[in-house]
């Protein structure tokens, strides 16, 4: 028995022997054909790269016929059937150039057709190929022929399996002719079919019917570009391979098949199984259901809400959206507004950065002269930052405050006192050194977070700046349907990304952001009329009847982005005030019913319908027309 390394001149008894110049076998790279007398046949193939051998063969008995060469370093894969069936080196460091040298053997395969592939990205050589008898190659598989069952190392997936998606206009035959006894077809040649599908592998073909009857499809696989298919023959054939893609790499690939006159009968998949198909998912918007923000002074001019005293230590012109406070020799410099009734948040932006001890200012949480709480800046020899940022966040009667020394807040300390009034100190003094404190901003909010509902738990909720950095990462708790995540300010221009439980992103928020606000993720369409939106909770003023009518032409407006699909628009009875009237709805302004349907509005669009009033009876009441219009979509 032959061994590797071994010249075997002629093939041993048992065994049948094709040189590398036969048709069957394909070469695939910057082949070239090298003559030696010690070759068989006098001439062996040899390749310096990236190279590829294909054959098939029936038998269940393999040899590797070739040369080797101390300079031929690398290694050979052997794949049989999409199997990894082991390597081999056309190296040898004590040859000058041996041929007809005995590289590879595999002799325990079933007696079956087997599909070959050899690749390298170094030398290969090829001398002749070796098939236990009475085993030898046989013509491949190719686009055209009829392929009733799979070949080893196949498996075959029938078109009525749930994992594929279809779309269009699409019908289906019946017939032992075809696999498993029905196809996919487009029963029209002028409306699109398409069948998308994903599976996991390292090749695909596709089963159809060739017929006159039919044209031309397009099939992309993944983000490679995309290929026809061709399934015009005649005369017909049945259960054929209509398309071949090999050397895919052995993952999961997302396929789409369409064409106005295709069919589909069958999918085999080498070393590999159909997976279910998840549609690529629509992202949702996130919208404000709810604003967290109570009041934001800019300064750029001077709100009377504002009790300032002393007066004449403040001044507005000095620096353009500041409020300049100066200290006073002889008392405290309080600027100070009405504490709001519920729970709430207040920030200070300032420029002010002591210099010498006993200059101070800063937060002030006001009930009378007596009762005070004082959140103080002072004089620090380790600080060079005069834009300062302070917060007060108040639950009842309790004080929590915070200073800005990074992005986010850093609590400080606590206090409690029911205050009246809140704003900003400076302490009396008028020493030399003692610098103005000058506001540049106060923004007041309901809180610190910002509230996102109508989530699942597991999703990831990533709060990113302008400029696309990641501020902070946030899960949704198990049996939570909403999260509140920390926002750096009070007022806050940024972006809310939403992933779902695969990490793909389903909802995305650019805005400016208050603490306190909520947003639901979900849809934010929006019916408007003379580009004002109507109100969800109080009655919209549609104007008066002229001629016993009234007709209002009004908008939808899908801010999303993705489409919302399926919407319904209805009048409906509002509470229990049906009036003397009734109300009636048009997408055309001519025909009008108590509901229309929209099909689509895609992103970032709008939809216009109309509203008509009519007065039915004379009644001499006076009282208004009241009716909901209702909103439904997908």
């Amino acid at each position: 028995m032959a061994y590797i390394g071994q010249v075997l001149k002629n093939p041993e008894t048992g065994w049948r022997r094709y040189d590398d110049a036969n048709t069957l076998i394909t070469y695939e790279g910057d082949w070239r054909i090298a003559e030696s007398s010690y070759a068989a046949y006098g001439k062996y193939h040899l390749c310096a790269g990236k190279s590829k051998i294909r054959f098939s063969f029936v038998g269940s008995k393999l040899r590797i016929i070739g040369g080797t060469h101390k300079g031929w370093t690398g290694t050979v894969y052997v794949e049989i059937d999409g199997e990894n069936c082991g390597t081999y080196t056309n190296y040898n460091p004590a040859s000058y150039g041996e041929y007809s040298i005995l590289l590879y053997e595999k002799n325990d395969l079933e007696y079956k057709v087997h599909n070959v592939v050899l690749h390298t990205d170094q030398i290969s050589t090829l001398d002749a190929l070796d098939f236990g008898e009475p085993g030898g190659l046989v013509v491949p598989i190719k686009v055209g022929d009829v392929l009733k069952e799979p070949q080893l190392g196949w498996t075959r997936f029938d078109d009525t399996d749930s994992n594929f998606h279809y779309s269009g206009a699409w019908g289906i035959s019946k017939s032992v002719e075809y696999y498993g006894g029905s196809i996919h077809f487009c029963p029209e040649n002028n409306k699109l079919a398409t069948v998308e599908f994903k599976f996991y592998g390292k090749a695909l073909r596709i089963i159809g019917l060739l017929s006159s009857s039919y044209d031309v499809g397009q099939i992309s696989i993944d983000d490679m570009p995309s290929e026809n298919i061709i399934y015009t023959y005649n005369p017909l054939k049945t259960q054929a391979l209509v398309y071949e893609k090999m050397d895919l790499k052995e993952n999961f690939h997302t396929v789409k098949l369409s064409g106005l006159s295709i069919n589909f009968d069958a999918i085999d998949i080498l070393k590999g199984k159909l997976v279910p198909f998840k549609q690529e998912k629509t992202k949702v918007s996130l919208y404000e259901k709810e604003s967290g923000k109570i009041f934001v002074d800019d300064f750029d001019s001077v709100n009377p809400k504002w009790l300032m005293s002393p007066s004449n230590s403040f001044n507005d012109a000095i620096k353009k959206g500041f409020l300049r406070m100066n200290h006073s020799a002889d008392k405290d410099v309080m600027l100070l507004i009405d504490k709001p009734q519920s729970n709430f948040a207040i920030q200070v932006i300032a420029d002010y950065a002591p210099t010498k001890e006993g200059d101070e200012g800063g937060l002030l949480i006001y009930q009378n002269e007596k009762n005070k709480v004082e959140f103080l800046e002072s004089y620090s020899s380790n600080s060079s930052q005069s834009n300062k940022e302070w917060m007060a966040i108040c639950k009842e009667d309790q004080w929590d405050f915070y200073t800005k020394t990074d992005t986010f807040f850093d609590y400080a300390d606590n206090d409690s006192l029911a205050a009246k009034r809140i704003g900003v100190v400076l302490k009396r003094g008028t020493a030399e050194e003692f610098v103005p404190l000058d506001i540049n901003k106060i923004i007041m909010t309901t809180s610190n977070m910002l509230r996102l509902r109508q989530l699942y738990e597991n999703y990831k909720v990533v709060l990113k700046d302008t400029a696309d950095n990641i501020l902070s990462t946030n899960i949704v708790a198990v049996a939570h349907t909403g999260i509140d995540i920390l926002l750096p300010s009070l007022e806050f221009e940024g972006i809310i990304e939403i992933y779902d439980e695969e990490n793909e992103l389903i909802a995305k928020k650019q805005a400016t952001f208050y603490g306190g606000d909520m947003y639901c993720m979900g849809s934010s369409l929006q019916i408007k009329m003379n580009s004002e939106e109507l109100n969800t909770t109080d009655p919209t003023n549609l104007g008066y009847m002229v001629n016993n009518e009234r007709i209002v032409k009004m908008t939808i407006v899908n801010d999303n982005i993705g489409a919302a699909t399926n919407i319904k628009l209805s009048i409906q009875q509002y509470m229990e005030k049906v009036g003397y009237t009734w109300a009636l709805i048009s997408l055309d302004g001519t025909s009008y019913s108590n509901e229309i349907q929209i099909d689509s509005v895609t992103a970032q669009s709008t939809r216009d319908f109309w509203v008509k009033i009519v007065k039915d009876t004379n009644f001499l009441a006076f009282e208004p027309i009241y009716f909901n219009i209702h909103l439904k979509h997908n």
